[in-house]
């Protein structure tokens, strides 16, 4: 092979990898497009059935159901559910976000409770994990 063909086969295969990444790159800002959509982003911050609820997500077999989804767990029961795993994972965060917003409210009580509940949950699953 000579010189000049050499050079003309670097140059197409140059050519074809500049093509492929031109794709990607596409592709990827697609996907930050795609992720950074408003209803994408409130799919991130809210808990899973909430946010399958706002942005009308819900499937039919969960409305016939009464809104029982496909575990058979209700709304209600995987909001709670979501929120105890919050409150698992940033037990800091929960403790003083409540104290700032249920501050002065005739909630505030109830709120009190719930954290007393989740902390004795907490407590409860160490305490049988540590007799493992």
């Amino acid at each position: 092979m000579s010189q000049s063909q050499e050079r003309a086969v670097r140059m197409a295969l140059l050519q074809a990898r500049a093509e492929v990444e031109r794709i990607e790159l596409a592709r990827k800002i697609s996907d930050v497009r795609e992720a950074s959509e408003p209803r994408n982003l409130l799919r991130n911050v809210l808990p899973a059935p909430l946010a399958r609820f706002f942005s009308g997500q819900r499937s039919g077999s969960a409305r016939a159901s009464g809104g029982a989804g496909a575990s058979g767990h209700s709304l209600l029961g995987e909001v709670v559910s979501q929120v105890t795993t919050f409150y698992n994972r940033y037990p800091l965060m929960w403790s003083t976000a409540a104290s700032f917003v249920f501050r002065r409210t005739r909630f505030s009580r109830l709120f009190r409770l719930l954290g007393f509940a989740l902390a004795a949950q907490r407590a409860l699953r160490l305490g049988k994990a540590a007799r493992r």
